[in-house]
């Protein structure tokens, strides 16, 4: 009986089925000859010494020219450590190769903009942003719409249950033609990570650093003007990773400063 688990890791290795038992026999039982491998290993001795050339071959044993011919392991911690070595390699190489074909692809790549307007679309389309939020939302800016807000509350809970990073970097109180907005009271009871902070009147979403939703609203004596706002949206990972980098930079800084030296 083999130990199953070691078979399948052997095989994770490149080992075939066959060629995993016959290493596992020829480790167990010193120099060996065909016959007894395929005997233990349970293998047809018609496919014996294909499986044990290619064994040799690949360098996990060695062969004693006698009569008859003695099948010794090598040292399965030099050959799994110099595969592991040889792996390594291989990986680094496909990820260097990979990310160079990955940034040049960003380098080509054409934004597409699509420009909403009107509160109740820029709502529909925050909303459903950050609801399909995979790992983080970042938002930042005074610019919210009440209904925004109420839908907004039950989807940070469950980011907060499923450990998706939601923050928030905005001033305490909104003046917006449908009467000030205070952030911190109408979130209080779902707790987001928030940051009171300045007071631009454009809000950027980002969600997942892969799409970017820029929100412009019309000011008339700092008012925020509800009924005339606009939005960009922007699907790039290009764009929102970099927005999300500027967010990141400011959001710490802003910690430091709360903390100390």
């Amino acid at each position: 009986m083999f130990d199953e688990k070691m078979v399948s890791s052997l095989q994770k290795l490149g080992l075939s089925s066959y060629g995993a038992r016959t290493y596992i026999v020829i480790t167990n039982f010193g120099p060996v000859d065909a016959t007894t491998i395929a005997s233990e290993a349970n293998i047809p001795r018609t496919k014996i010494y294909d499986v044990l050339n290619k064994l040799e071959r690949d360098g996990w044993i060695t062969v004693d020219q006698g009569r008859p011919k003695l099948f010794t392991a090598c040292d399965p911690r030099m050959v799994i450590d110099r595969m592991q070595s040889d792996l390594m390699g291989e990986i680094d190489s496909l990820s260097s190769e990979m990310s160079m074909m990955y940034d040049q692809q960003i380098k080509k790549e054409i934004p597409r903009v699509w420009l909403i307007h009107g509160k109740k679309s820029i709502t529909a389309k925050s909303v459903d942003m950050v609801s399909r939020a995979k790992k983080s939302v970042m938002m930042t800016g005074d610019l919210y719409f009440p209904e925004e807000i109420e839908s907004l509350k039950p989807i940070i809970l469950k980011a907060k249950k499923n450990q998706i990073s939601f923050r928030i970097i905005a001033g305490d109180v909104i003046k917006t033609s449908e009467g000030e907005i205070n952030l911190i009271r109408s979130f209080e009871d779902v707790q987001p990570e928030m940051i009171v902070s300045g007071k631009p009147p454009i809000k950027y979403v980002v969600v997942d650093e892969k799409e970017l939703l820029i929100v412009f609203p019309k000011i008339n004596e700092d008012i925020l003007d509800l009924n005339k706002v606009v939005a960009l949206w922007i699907p790039s990972p290009a764009i929102a990773s970099s927005m999300a980098d500027m967010f990141n930079m400011r959001w710490n800084t802003y910690i430091q400063m709360q903390t100390g030296p």
